[in-house]
């Protein structure tokens, strides 16, 4: 399968609509559960992190189903991916640690992929609406478990955070290696081998390592960005 890119610039009517979508599903879900008496929070909570387990099987059970299952590249092994699996666990047990890297690593990863998407699936049948899914409920889980739930962030989690996004990365880096190793077919997991074609701007050159680590100074300023909001709206413990 062909990875396909989706922006303004190609299809501004499909981009605007899938986006405004996204979002709006998003915030709306999240105002539902700001409103909701306290003590039925923690059962949507549940629902949602049901539903977000229910997504991933189904997207596993459909690639299976249509052949297209690889272990080079449908692994959740995507920043995105292992976010969504973090979200899952989240919603059914509270994890401070997996929290913070969650909203300062999946928030901005999230928000860029939903702007910018690349398909890596293509885009046929339900691997469109799937993106949007995914990426979707990875923006809404550390926003509902922070404005519903009210959890906060750690005075130095953008530290900490950062540095287990630097583990993350060295990991999946040999898991690539081991793939290639073994099955002969490159993967390229969190985009460790070769550079993502989708239209973003930070993307400023796809040589190696020159991406990457302009990537990762990237991830840093967003990490820095978002706690910053986060402590702006006092969602930091002093």
């Amino acid at each position: 399968m062909e990875d396909k890119i989706l922006s303004y610039s190609t299809d501004p009517q499909l981009w605007l609509y899938s986006v405004s979508i996204t979002f709006f599903v998003v915030f709306s879900v999240i105002l539902i559960g700001y409103r909701l008496p306290n003590e039925y929070k923690g059962i949507l909570t549940k629902i949602l992190g049901f539903l977000f387990f229910a997504r991933l099987l189904f997207l596993h059970g459909y690639m299976l189903g249509l052949g297209h299952w690889e272990i080079a590249n449908s692994l959740p092994l995507h920043l995105c991916g292992i976010n969504s699996i973090l979200c899952i666990i989240l919603m059914f047990r509270y994890n401070q640690s997996m929290f913070e890297y969650l909203v300062l690593l999946g928030i901005p990863s999230a928000f860029h992929s939903i702007l910018t998407p690349q398909f890596i699936n293509g885009w046929d049948g339900y691997y469109f609406p799937e993106f949007y899914l995914s990426h979707g409920s990875i923006f809404l889980a550390p926003l509902f478990l922070t404005i519903v739930n009210g959890h906060k962030l750690r005075k130095d989690s953008w530290k900490t955070s950062f540095l287990n996004g630097i583990y993350t990365v060295i990991l999946i880096s040999l898991i690539n290696s081991i793939i290639g190793y073994f099955t002969g077919t490159m993967s390229n997991y969190m985009y460790t081998c070769e550079a993502p074609i989708a239209d973003n701007p930070l993307i400023v050159t796809t040589k190696w390592p020159f991406y990457y680590l302009i990537l990762i100074s990237f991830t840093f300023i967003h990490i820095l960005i978002v706690h910053r909001i986060y402590n702006m709206f006092g969602k930091v413990i002093k």
